[in-house]
């Protein structure tokens, strides 16, 4: 097994080298326990948008606000319930170009899937990668420019992963709105929230010499580590 991981290792490099492309980590943030634990800054009230930690997320999209270090045009998405205790289904995945507050550039908002569907159950303490997302709009400089990143939850989560720090302002739907990442306006988001859940990695594709920010090249390595132990 450790001969065949080595040898899949070998040829993903080789295709990669031949490309002359390769994913790399653009944007990243520690999953560090079950909302409401951690210590988030300048919090708006979640009670109306998360009435019970306990319960999560129910049948509501939450559209979180993330800045990529690099931009490239196909990107991938990694979703994870680590710190669940119940399967999290995903589905009205998007990833588009932010354009302010809860809104998306029209015409960005890409639809993004898992093994070629629309939907991906998530099990408790484990976590996943979308196919690749084309990003059209990505041939321009997009320096300093922010990636929307939509997904809707598909019944209850049960306690949700976070990090609760972001700094950064991304927006929710209330309970039970249903399924409104396609929506490129904020009508359907009127809550705030300085935190991020369940996504914790953005890779873009990228030149092969491409080198990042130390804090992801780190998680690079160790992604690979943990991959190659499996």
């Amino acid at each position: 097994m450790r001969l065949l991981l080595v040898f899949l290792c070998c040829l993903t490099a080789s295709v990669s080298a031949q490309s002359g492309q390769k994913w790399a980590t653009s944007w990243a943030a520690s999953a560090h326990g079950p909302y409401p634990s951690g210590n988030a800054s300048a919090q708006p009230a979640l009670r109306f948008a998360f009435p019970d930690a306990a319960t999560g997320a129910r049948d509501q999209t939450l559209r979180l606000i993330v800045q990529p270090a690099i931009w490239g045009r196909q990107t991938r998405l990694r979703l994870s319930n680590v710190f669940g205790t119940k399967p999290v289904t995903f589905d009205g995945v998007f990833a588009g170009l932010h354009w302010s507050s809860a809104a998306v550039v029209p015409g960005t908002n890409q639809p993004v899937k898992f093994s070629r569907k629309s939907s991906v159950t998530v099990p408790p303490g484990e976590s996943v990668w979308s196919d690749a997302v084309s990003l059209p709009f990505a041939n321009q400089d997009l320096t300093g420019r922010k990636l929307a990143v939509s997904l809707h939850i598909d019944g209850e989560s049960g306690p949700m992963t976070w990090h609760a720090k972001a700094l950064q302002t991304s927006y929710l739907t209330p309970p039970g709105a249903g399924s409104k990442g396609q929506a490129e306006d904020e009508a359907a988001f009127p809550f705030s929230t300085t935190s991020w859940y369940f996504l914790d990695a953005v890779d873009m594709m990228a030149p092969a010499d491409t080198r990042g920010h130390r804090r992801f090249r780190r998680l690079d390595h160790r992604r690979h580590c943990l991959h190659a132990q499996r």
